[in-house]
């Protein structure tokens, strides 16, 4: 079965070398002896946490067996503690960080198709039970696989877990039948930990309602992963289609395409979304998920915080999901950050976006046939050859068309159309002097329109050029 598991499940190949996690207690050193046994080519690899008086003695005879063995072997420290209260981590999880730090990038150096650990049935029930009293979705309740991509750590070797449906009784049956001598880490005991208080306290007193409750809790487990596999091919279809642009700390949907998602496929977009702009953190709890989603399906604001430095927003058609550190893009608004004559016929505004002047066009019709990235004015109520395009000045405004000679500050008119905030800044204005001829992709003045008396007309239009 073990044999069917290293293949079928892990995707193991026996002609590649497989680095072990070993840290000389039962589970580890049965890992490494069913590696051995189906012929696989292992690399020994322990790591020293520093945080019991006898993790030195654990690395030498971890040394000493590989070298018994005639395995590679190799090895690193790390003084956890210290670690954790830089980082203010949890111990637990400046050890997983160190020693998978490790692991992966020792894999890489000795060209290891896989780093394997020794993880067993019992530490999948514990998982289970610590996602669901903490409150995770579909995702957590399906506990480890037997492989899987750490993209923190390395984007393309797997971790892999082949001992996932064995019992931690059987692997110390396994060492006592090959005369294995392994350790037994004494912090296991230590009920300070959450593993601990569960597999010490919480489960045993969950087995006198269930005898078989980790039996239960494993199927669970199983059942439920078969399941997220089915939801994942969803979540994959969704964010093809969805998904507008990606950036390396931000994401934009389409808005319209969120809306027609169910809200169940909505979070789990969203978590595949926050997971790939925060791959280190595993901190996506429901509450945050939830609250996202809602605001996506019934914003009430433009912009709400999300989790670990994450923030959602809005814009036209669009929600993007972003750090509050990116550098998001502009290119889908032309955008002007000083002062540009317009003395060409056309002028390069960058990003792709072109304005074109044209004076006096024969079909002085097309103004009746604009859109919002044409103005059509009476140009002999301006002057023509002292045009500028820029960003607004503070506190300036303008008589917007329609509004019989009203003036209202430009600034009110960009939030009253929400444009999007972050390019108000930089937003393109036509003018002549001080005066607002038009508020490029939305109102022309009420000064300069087009009207009975009209003699001649200039066009404006801003477009984006295809590219070549």
């Amino acid at each position: 079965m073990l044999e069917a598991i290293l293949v079928n499940q892990c995707g193991l190949d026996p002609a590649s070398p497989v680095l072990a996690g070993v840290s000389g207690g039962p589970d580890s050193l049965c890992l490494l002896g069913i590696l051995q046994e189906a012929g696989y080519r292992v690399i020994v690899a322990h790591f020293n946490h520093q945080l019991r008086p006898e993790a030195d003695l654990e690395a030498v005879s971890v040394s000493e067996r590989a070298r018994r063995l005639g395995l590679p072997f190799v090895s690193d420290s790390a003084d956890v503690r210290s670690y954790a209260e830089q980082q203010s981590l949890s111990l637990e999880e400046a050890a997983r960080k160190l020693r998978y730090r490790f692991l992966f990038a020792a894999a890489r150096e000795h060209s290891a198709q896989a780093v394997a650990v020794g993880h067993t049935a019992d530490d999948q029930v514990e998982t289970v039970l610590m996602h669901f009293l903490r409150g995770a979705g579909l995702s957590g309740l399906k506990g480890m696989e037997y492989r899987t991509i750490l993209p923190v750590f390395d984007p393309q070797i797997p971790l892999v877990r082949p001992l996932l449906a064995l019992w931690r009784g059987e692997t110390e049956a396994y060492c006592r039948e090959h005369d294995l001598e392994p350790h037994f880490d004494a912090s296991n005991a230590d009920t300070t930990y959450f593993r601990n208080r569960l597999r010490h306290a919480l489960i045993p007193e969950l087995e006198k309602y269930n005898p078989r409750i980790k039996e239960s809790l494993l199927r669970s487990a199983q059942a439920l992963q078969s399941d997220y596999v089915a939801l994942q091919e969803g979540v994959e279809s969704a964010w093809k289609n969805i998904v507008i642009e990606k950036g390396e700390d931000w994401v934009t949907f389409d808005r319209s395409g969120l809306a027609r998602l169910s809200r169940s496929l909505l979070r789990n977009l969203i978590r595949r979304a926050a997971e790939s702009l925060r791959p280190e953190s595993r901190d996506f709890g429901f509450n945050a998920v939830e609250r996202a989603a809602a605001f996506i399906q019934a914003p009430a604001w433009t912009q709400i915080d999300f989790v670990n430095g994450l923030y959602l927003f809005a814009e036209k058609g669009k929600i993007t999901l972003a750090a509050y550190e990116a550098d998001l893009p502009f290119a889908q608004w032309p955008q002007v950050s000083q002062p540009i004559a317009i003395r060409e016929q056309q002028l390069d505004l960058g990003d792709g976006w072109t304005l074109i002047k044209e004076e006096s066009p024969q079909d002085t019709e097309g103004w009746r046939q604009s859109d919002n990235w044409s103005a059509w004015l009476d140009a002999d109520r301006l002057p023509v050859d002292n045009l500028v395009i820029r960003p607004r000045h503070i506190g300036e405004a303008f008589s917007p068309l329609g509004m019989a000679g009203q003036t209202i500050k430009v600034k009110d008119f960009y939030i009253n159309l929400k444009i999007p905030r972050r390019a108000r800044g930089r937003w393109p204005l036509i003018c002549a002097g001080d005066q607002v001829l038009w508020v490029a992709g939305y109102r022309i003045a009420h000064p300069f329109r087009i009207t009975e008396n009209t003699k001649h007309i200039l066009h404006l239009e801003i477009k984006k050029l295809p590219r070549p």
